[in-house]
């Protein structure tokens, strides 16, 4: 079988140099107070500076205490394949590919990594998920590869800076400061040369905020405190944006009110040069605004932005299969968990992967053989335009597609809890703490089907498995590639604030919380398999 080629040779730079954004800070509200005295002599007014970017490391605070235990109910007590150690042996491996895929700088420099579809990263995941299939005693398995659509482009970042100018008007020996958390977002560009721009503090950048602060011609610099998720601040965020820059702004930073100093890959389409800025920077930023302003400082602030970009086309990725034939039945429960991942990507998806895993190793032993055929797909392409694994998958396997009464998407699942506490630091930010749970998990089943939803109440009490209580048709991140079947779609996802973020490692993910999906969905798997097709899909 040929394999997709290494996605770099599939990549067109946008930008042969990087090129340089200086952009000029001005304070207006204080200006005024001209003969005000700085707080401080110190660097900086006195700030604390921010901590330096370390990859692979936890933003947040997990302290000694653990997460609760798995609850094993009487008669489970030999599925010793779903205990939590065993599955986080699969969970280290997984995290060590995309950490390889930093080390051997596969984008760019190496600010950006993960197990990315299309690139040898996701390659070597997927054919590991394969061996383990076949280790677990699964005998049908298949690697199939597949090509991005045509039209598709997959933008990304090579190499970026944003540098914040220092001058001792801010303090004597006010040095430069690298905001190393910034992170530009899908598909912003910088113009050749130099660009010279105001800033203008948005605060949210709603439209009462807008519609007494001019940006035309100035770089705007949004705050967020997002809920959970970055997902669930698109909807406002994103629109902002796009209203500053039809406004006539040259750039947006948006400082995100995240754990820590991380980097943090949402939002897209912003209308313009977008970077978010992590926690930690951007609390410095702001504070560093705030103290010109109280100064009265007049003399601008300056920051330097560079990026250097690529975008690529015709790349391929690659599937994995594995199937458990029904000792009774042709019809198909499909199993599927995304291989491919931004950053670490411990919790988006390496746990579902791990969790997925175990699966399979349960469902290979003779005692645990299912009536109906089991499917699992290591699917690619999730973060990737243009590759769409679960989409690949109905469209190359028809027969598994039309037989299948059911699709399982198994996405980010055994994350640890986190929510801020209290203050760590003298400047006052808020630090992120875990607490004895995993994040919230949503259940989402299309059909809404009585037979289907009672399982998952069940599962809470059997297994104390933390999902939402309100009910959801949601069929988000694969489950929506398996919509052409016409079967139900079962997801299970979490909305913690690490996923898609550097600090999504492998620290984040609860033990505990592995065993309880994989114990949890081992008893849904069974009794589904039990179950007429009427109960199904009623």
């Amino acid at each position: 079988m040929t394999h997709s080629q290494p996605g770099l040779s599939r990549c067109k730079h946008l930008s042969a140099t990087a090129s340089t954004l200086s952009l000029v800070l001005l304070t207006s509200v204080w200006a005024n107070l001209s003969d005000a005295q700085s707080e401080s002599d110190a660097p900086w007014f006195g700030l604390p500076l921010p901590p330096a970017f370390q990859a692979h490391r936890l933003p947040a605070i997990v302290g000694e205490r653990g997460p609760t235990p798995a609850v094993v109910p009487a008669g489970e007590e030999d599925n010793t394949e779903l205990q939590g150690e065993i599955i986080w042996q699969d969970l280290e491996k997984v995290v060590a590919f995309s950490r390889q895929s930093r080390s051997e700088q596969e984008i760019g420099n190496g600010q950006l990594w993960g197990r990315i579809s299309g690139f040898p990263s996701s390659e070597r995941t997927v054919e590991w998920m394969v061996n383990r299939y076949q280790e677990v005693g699964i005998e049908q398995t298949a690697i199939q590869s597949f090509d991005q659509d045509s039209d598709a482009r997959f933008w990304l970042p090579h190499s970026w800076e944003v540098r914040l100018k220092g001058d001792d008007v801010f303090g004597s020996g006010s040095q430069d400061i690298v905001l190393e958390t910034a992170h530009p977002l899908f598909p912003s560009e910088l113009p050749g040369g130099q660009l010279n721009g105001e800033l203008v503090y948005v605060g949210t950048g709603s439209p009462a905020e807008l519609a007494h602060i001019d940006v035309n011609g100035k770089i705007a610099v949004q705050h967020i405190t997002p809920q959970a998720h970055l997902v669930f601040e698109r909807a406002t965020t994103v629109p902002r944006t796009r209203d500053m820059f039809a406004r006539g702004a040259l750039a947006v930073l948006i400082i995100v009110d995240q754990p820590g100093n991380e980097m943090a890959r949402d939002f897209n389409n912003c209308g313009g040069p977008c970077f978010n800025i992590g926690g930690r920077d951007g609390h410095f930023l702001a504070a560093a605004l705030n103290a010109a302003a109280g100064n009265g400082i007049t003399e601008p602030l300056q920051v330097e932005l560079s990026l250097e970009t690529a975008t690529c086309r015709n790349l391929s990725a690659i599937n994995g299969i594995g199937v458990i034939p029904g000792t009774n039945s042709d019809e198909t429960i499909i199993i599927n968990a995304h291989a491919d991942a931004w950053f670490d990507g411990a919790g988006d998806n390496g746990d579902g992967v791990a969790v997925q895993i175990a699966l399979a190793k349960h469902f290979a032993k003779p005692e645990n053989r299912p009536s109906r055929t089991l499917v699992f797909v290591a699917s690619a392409g999730h973060h990737t335009r243009g590759l769409n694994g679960p989409s690949a998958f109905v469209r190359m396997n028809s027969e598994l597609a039309e037989n299948a009464v059911l699709a399982i998407n198994i996405e980010h699942v055994a994350q640890r809890n986190f929510s801020p506490a209290r203050s760590e630091f003298a400047d006052g930010y808020r630090e992120f703490i875990a607490d004895s749970g995993e994040a919230p998990i949503v259940a989402g089943i299309t059909n809404s089907a009585p037979f289907l939803e009672n399982l998952f109440v069940e599962g809470v009490d059997r297994y104390g498995t933390n999902f939402v209580s309100d009910v959801s048709t949601m069929a988000s991140g694969e489950g929506g590639g398996y919509r052409s079947m016409g079967a139900p779609i079962i997801t299970t996802m979490q909305a913690p604030p690490l996923y898609h973020t550097s600090g999504e490692v492998i620290e984040a993910v609860s033990m505990p919380g592995l065993e309880r999906m994989a114990r949890f969905l081992a008893f849904f798997i069974h009794a589904v398999d039990q179950a007429t097709r009427e109960q199904i899909d009623p």
